[in-house]
């Protein structure tokens, strides 16, 4: 019988545990060997699996699929528009991606060699649960032959059915786009960008494909650079999915530095000036790029509770911060997360904005998306939220009961109808390793007006710079979107000049599609340049702003001043504010620091952050005099609130003498007092989970100056500063009743963390006699420090007597070390303590000690925590087989739910959130229930993976990692509050645990009516 990935891994840790050469393996070593291990065990469990999906015992997949006519027939559309068949298979099959060429043509990626590369082996999964490759694949055409292919679709009597189909590629690799332009054919193949040069343009390559980028990640097929897109700014924008990271380099230009970003997020590469970067990081699993008429730029969502992001430039977006990383500034200090929405169900990768004329005027200005797990189409109303935006659902589009409609990709035509790429299949789960696509089907879809207008062939080729020019009036947004690329690819730039002479007598849309083919042009000069930015319409001011060149910043400094200082749209004042950021030199910091300066800015959604970005971009420049800052911006709310403690927690992240006596000045100007405690609170922020090894004596002296003597920030810097006597009176307050008890708690926590040996016997007091359950429980946290076996002694013999927080932070505690570990066995061995109160992931733990006699005590209690692949799969068939054979009761339902599955899962409402709301996801589908049910650890979602640290004390911690940077790693789990842990003190990890914190055999122990009644709740539409 196969080993599991926690026996595995307890019998790797207690050999070097026990043996004295133990701190001679590298931390690195053993992060190899583990994920090694987990990787066999967990392939032979997920074998089994395969081998049982093809009996054929779950439901889903015993529903047919209907043929295409059929399928049309069953969607369910509001009056004014309807669904219509555009192409089926077999001439597209798996559609991941459509665009529009200049032509009106249809470019359709069909991702058949999904989700496992050709030519690869996975060799391990990493410590974020990615796979790990035996090799990189090669670019064509010496690569791997897989099944993917670029396909070309022509509707040839503008009857809307495409009838001529042409092949450009095939036999790729993992590809997600492919987009024409600039003379070819740009087709995203991660790890590489390639270009397929098409001069001719007789949809043949013109020879083999040129790689432009590379280093883009492959660990996870779902997750890979996706979506090229021609930017207004003639850059071309790509989207990063969430777990993939990427090192990307530019073959073109060797010089050009590596950029590095740990997944999600919207990047652009320039071809003819071979520049890359990132446009902005984070976001959900980012699997679209859609610019709006204004040149916004959006991507869809994974999640619940929203339908997407707005990405402004250099601006960072939340993140699942475990598997996917911190971001690459440690110093962004805060983040934006998606447009605010009602709650809705999971989810909406991709998007659009639509912004043409065919569809009736109620879908104008509408985002349409598509919820592939409901099989359903989305129309959500736009509102303004200051400088970004929110949402809400309006209707459902499109709706159907086939559960095949998969709708993955959206674009708008050129005859502005709404055009769906449809995966047609009935699973999308990637995690799930059972190979059971359908790889046989794939649909477009067309959403249109119920008289769908023949249409007239057109070739933008065709046109003069002029009529292009002309064609920029259209009121179909790609349409003018086509123009504009033809314009940037061969305009005749002595055109120009009369643009830039009308550009300040037009208004709206076309103003700023003028000022967009002026830059097309190369002609976006200092003249045009004094128009934009003194424009009167906003856009056109905003990207007036966006496309300066540096030297331009220069040369309009004044103009940039009057602009942070005096502009009313928020917009611009977003945009100025992302250029300050980009700007060099004193440019940059003043624009931004004048944008900090106004109150009435700072209640918008994203400003202040921004403001605080384009600062910190400057603040390790020596050549700038950023002393004034704290006259200039004390008595600001901008300043106050966001700018002036942020800037203090940077200089303190990085402590170097210059820092902290840039700091210390920082504090002595600040007149303030109470932003200077704020300012102080943000230092010890710098510094938590650690000590200040140097204080220089001016900061000393203005950390003392700057609060009074019984200031928490104060106190709090004097400790980890070693001071005795700030020690001493943190001891006392944390054992004084009269004093605030939100000052005990974080000194109680504080004293924990510097590990002050003065302080264990009042932490201890404190734990076992306060009134307080929350100081209770963070004085308790402080003692983890404390290798003391009367401790856990102490503790556990209280167990009976305390409430269930209290509780869960005793079995936390005595399950971190193996001294302290056998107190607890044994008070579950006597029954004074509940063996199931010890979660999961404890126990794993607990068996990582490498104590051979405690592992037999740890085995007779809880035998092995994960089931193995013969359990697993006759699991799968009897639950299948009970599911078929009767109907359960949603009342009697919801009761088991709440007794089994609501201390971690919500649904309907009701439950915890230490694991995922299942309301949004697709419990209709009995195949992925049944499988996340009977192998939870099958398919853990990145954000709920626990993370598993071995301290260098020997301590064994566990639980979510909420934050982490280049010098600490925040843990939280369900029995403690947020812990940060020093990466000094780390031996090894974080490393992501594959087995989820949901219990194996859960469904064991119930009857057959029960199992039915679970799912009859588990599957229902609202709470019965």
């Amino acid at each position: 019988m196969p080993k599991s990935p926690a026996w595995s891994l307890a019998l790797l840790l207690a050999l070097s545990l026990t043996q004295p050469a133990r701190s001679a393996e590298p931390a690195a070593d053993l992060e190899q060997k583990q994920r090694s291990l987990e990787t066999a065990d967990n392939e032979a469990v997920r074998e089994h699996i395969r081998n049982f999906a093809g009996r054929g015992a779950t439901g889903d997949f015993s529903i047919p699929a209907v043929d295409p006519l059929e399928a049309e027939q069953r969607f369910v559309t509001p009056d004014d528009v309807t669904v219509k068949l555009a192409l089926a298979e077999p001439d597209v099959r798996q559609p991941v991606c459509l665009n529009f060429d200049e032509r009106g043509r249809m470019w359709v990626v069909q991702y058949l060699q999904y989700p496992f590369p050709a030519g690869l082996k996975v060799v391990k999964y990493d410590e974020h649960l990615r796979a790990v490759f035996d090799k990189v694949p090669p670019a064509p055409p010496n690569h791997d032959r897989g099944a993917d292919k670029v396909t070309i679709h022509e509707d040839t009597d503008g009857d809307g059915v495409f009838d001529k189909q042409k092949t450009f590629v095939d036999g790729l690799n993992i590809v997600t786009s492919a987009l024409p332009g600039r003379g070819g054919v740009w087709v995203m193949n991660p790890p590489y960008l390639l270009f397929y040069p098409d001069k001719d343009q007789d949809d043949v390559p013109d020879g083999d494909p040129e790689v432009h980028l590379e280093g883009f990640g492959l660990a996870d097929t779902h997750a890979v650079a996706n979506s090229l897109t021609w930017g207004p700014d003639g850059w071309l924008y790509g989207a990063q999915g969430s777990t993939c990271w990427a090192t990307v380099t530019l073959p073109r230009n060797p010089s050009h530095p590596a950029v590095h970003f740990k997944g999600q997020g919207i990047w652009r590469y320039h071809p003819e000036k071979n520049l890359f970067e990132v446009f902005a990081e984070g976001g959900g699993n980012t699997f679209a790029v859609e610019f709006d008429a204004q040149g916004r730029v959006y991507s869809g969502h994974n999640g619940g509770n929203t339908r997407g992001f707005h990405y402004v430039q250099g601006g960072y977006y939340s993140k699942a911060w475990g598997k996917h990383g911190p971001l690459t500034n440690p110093h962004a200090y805060g983040y934006f997360s998606q447009m605010g929405h009602a709650a809705a169900e999971r989810f909406s990768h991709t998007l659009v904005k639509y912004e043409s004329d065919a569809l009736p005027a109620r879908y104008q200005g509408r985002l349409i998306a598509p919820v592939p797990l409901h099989n359903y189409v989305a129309v959500s109303k736009m509102s303004p939220d200051g400088s970004t935006w929110k949402t809400a659902d309006e209707l459902k589009v499109i709706q159907t009961d086939d559960v095949w409609f998969r709708p993955v990709d959206i674009k708008v035509g050129p005859d502005g109808c709404v055009y769906i790429a449809d995966w047609c299949d009935t699973r999308l789960t990637h995690v799930d390793p059972r190979d059971t696509w359908d790889r046989a089907r794939g649909r477009i879809w067309r959403l249109q007006p119920n008289e769908y207008p023949h249409q007239t062939p057109f070739d933008l080729r065709k046109l003069s710079t002029a009529e292009l020019i002309k064609t920029l009036e259209s009121p179909n947004k790609l349409r003018r979107q086509l123009a504009q690329r033809m314009i940037f690819e061969h305009g005749d730039s002595s055109v120009a000049a009369s643009l830039i002479e009308k550009l300040p007598k037009l208004t709206g849309q076309l103003a700023l599609e003028y000022l967009w083919a002026i830059h097309g042009l190369k002609q976006y000069d200092d003249q045009a340049a004094q128009i934009a930015l003194g424009h009167a319409d906003p856009y056109v001011r905003v990207w007036g702003v966006r496309l300066l060149t540096p030297e331009q910043a220069e040369t309009f400094a004044a103009k940039l001043y009057q602009l942070a200082e005096e502009e009313t749209d928020v917009e611009v004042c977003s945009q100025l504010a992302c250029t300050a950021k980009r700007i060099p030199g004193v440019v940059g910091w003043e624009t931004a620091v004048r944008l900090a300066a106004r109150d009435d800015l700072a209640g918008d959604p994203h400003l202040p952050l921004l403001t605080w970005w384009a600062i910190e971009a400057h603040a390790g420049d020596s050549s700038l005099d950023v002393g004034p800052i704290a006259k200039q911006l004390q008595t600001t709310k901008i300043g106050g609130e966001i700018v002036l403690p942020r800037l203090a927690q940077r200089l303190a992240a990085e402590p170097t003498e210059p820092h902290l006596l840039e700091l210390a000045e920082l504090l002595r100007q600040t007149d303030v007092a109470d932003l200077r405690s704020k300012m102080l609170t943000a230092v010890d922020t710098a510094f938590a989970g650690r000590k200040i090894d140097v204080l220089p004596p001016k900061l000393r002296e203005a950390i003392v100056a700057s609060a009074s003597s019984d200031s928490p920030a104060q106190l709090a810097l004097l400790v980890r500063a070693g001071q005795k006597e700030a020690e001493a009176g943190a001891i006392a307050i944390v054992a004084n009743e009269k004093a605030k008890l939100a000052e005990r708690i974080k000194l109680a926590e504080l004293l924990g963390e510097v590990g002050s040996p003065a302080a264990q016997e009042s932490l201890l007091r404190v734990a076992t006699s306060s009134p307080a359950a929350a100081l209770r429980v963070a004085a308790i946290g402080g003692l983890r420090q404390f290798d003391s076996p009367e401790i856990a002694a102490a503790l556990v013999g209280r167990y009976g007597q305390e409430d269930a927080t209290v509780q869960a932070a005793i079995i936390d505690l005595t399950a971190g070390r193996a001294a302290s570990a056998k107190y607890l066995i044994a008070a579950i061995e006597q029954e004074k303590i509940p063996r199931s109160a010890v979660a999961v992931d404890l126990v794993e733990n607990l068996k990582l000690h490498g104590d051979e006699a405690l592992n037999e005590r740890i085995a007779k209690l809880w035998g092995a925590t994960r089931a193995t692949p013969a359990e697993l799969a006759q699991q799968l068939e009897q639950t299948a087989t009970i599911l078929k054979t009767g109907k359960g009761d949603a009342v009697h339902g919801a009761a088991l739910f709440k007794k089994t599955c609501a201390t971690c899962h919500k649904l309907h409402g009701d439950g915890a959130s230490i694991g995922p709301d299942l309301t949004g996801y697709e419990r209709k589908n009995l195949d992925y229930m049944l499988l996340s049910i009977v192998d939870p650890s099958a398919a853990i979602r990145e954000e709920y993976t626990n993370f598993r640290v071995l301290l260098v004390d020997g301590r064994v911690l566990s639980g979510f990692v909420r934050e982490q940077d280049d010098k600490t790693v925040t843990l939280q789990n369900a029995e403690n509050p947020a812990l940060v842990i020093p990466r000094d003190e780390i031996e090894a990890g974080p490393l992501a645990v594959d087995k989820s914190l949901m219990p194996d055999r859960l469904l064991s122990e119930m009857t057959a009516t029960q199992i039915r009644d679970l799912f009859a709740y588990l599957q229902s539409d609202a709470a019965p």
